[in-house]
C-alpha cells in the first residue's frame, strides 16, 4: 500500500492514478446530489421547488444514494488533498499546511454531513456543511496557490469554479439571514418549529439561497476538476 507515488497510489497492487483519483472525487458526489435530488423530486417528497440539496437525505431510496455516495466521498477528498501537496512539493510551507488541513476539514465535514441528516440533526448537519463549504473553498483557494499552472484551460476552469463558490456561499447564507432578520422584526420567526415546519416559513428566502447552493457546488466540482486537469500536463 503506498499513498506517496509520483503519479498515483497503489492498494493491494492496484495502481490508481492521480487523475482518476480526482475525476472519481467529483463525479461521484455529482451523481450522488444528482440522483438523489431527482428521487426525491419525483416520488413526490419534495416540500417546495426549489429546495436545498440536503432536503433530499429524507427517508427512502434518495437517502441511499445520498448518504453512500457522500460518505464514500468522503475519504477520497482526505487523500485528495495529500496527494495534491505530494505532486506539488516544491519547497514546504505554511500554504501547503493549510491546503492540507483545509481538506481534512472538508473530508471530515462532509462524513459528517452525510450521516447527519438535516432532518433529525439540524444543528450538526448545519454545522458539517459550513465546514464543508468553506473548507473546501480554502483548499481550493491554497491549492492555487501552491504550484504554477502552465495550462491556461485549468487555471480558467478554476478561477471560474472559486468564484461561483464564493458568491454562491454568501448569497445563500445573505438571504437566509436577511429574511430570518425580517421575520424576528415581524416577531413572526419561531425556533419551536420541526425542521420541515422551519422550511416552510423560509420558502421566500430559499427559492432565492437553493439554487446559489447549486452554483456553489457546481463551483467545487469544477474547482477540483480543474487540478485534474493539471495532472493531465505534468
Amino acid at each position: 500500500m503506498n499513498f506517496s507515488g509520483l503519479e498515483g497510489i497503489e492498494i493491494a497492487g492496484i495502481r490508481v492514478s492521480d487523475k482518476t483519483l480526482i475525476q472519481i472525487g467529483w463525479i461521484l458526489p455529482l451523481v450522488s446530489v444528482v440522483c438523489s435530488m431527482t428521487i426525491h423530486a419525483a416520488s413526490g417528497h419534495a416540500r417546495d421547488f426549489p429546495f436545498f440539496v440536503s432536503e433530499s437525505d429524507y427517508p427512502g431510496l434518495e437517502r441511499w444514494f445520498f448518504t453512500v455516495g457522500l460518505a464514500l466521498t468522503s475519504p477520497l477528498i482526505c487523500l485528495l488533498s495529500h496527494r495534491v501537496n505530494v505532486r506539488f512539493k516544491t519547497e514546504r510551507t505554511a500554504v501547503h499546511e493549510v491546503s492540507f488541513f483545509a481538506g481534512l476539514a472538508t473530508s471530515v465535514s462532509l462524513f459528517v454531513l452525510a450521516l447527519a441528516n438535516m432532518y433529525d440533526q439540524l444543528f450538526l448537519h448545519s454545522l458539517a456543511s459550513i465546514g464543508l463549504f468553506v473548507g473546501g473553498f480554502i483548499w481550493g483557494v491554497s491549492t492555487n496557490s501552491i504550484y504554477s499552472s502552465n495550462n491556461l484551460a485549468a487555471q480558467k476552469l478554476r478561477q471560474v469554479g472559486l468564484w461561483s463558490t464564493l458568491v454562491g456561499f454568501l448569497v445563500m447564507n445573505l438571504s437566509l439571514v436577511f429574511y430570518v432578520l425580517l421575520l424576528m422584526m415581524l416577531s413572526e420567526f419561531s425556533t419551536d418549529y420541526s425542521t420541515m415546519e422551519t422550511l416552510n416559513q423560509l420558502q421566500p428566502a430559499i427559492n432565492l439561497a437553493a439554487p446559489a447552493e447549486y452554483l456553489l457546488i457546481i463551483g467545487l466540482m469544477m474547482t477540483l476538476a480543474s487540478v485534474g486537469k493539471d495532472f493531465d500536463q505534468m
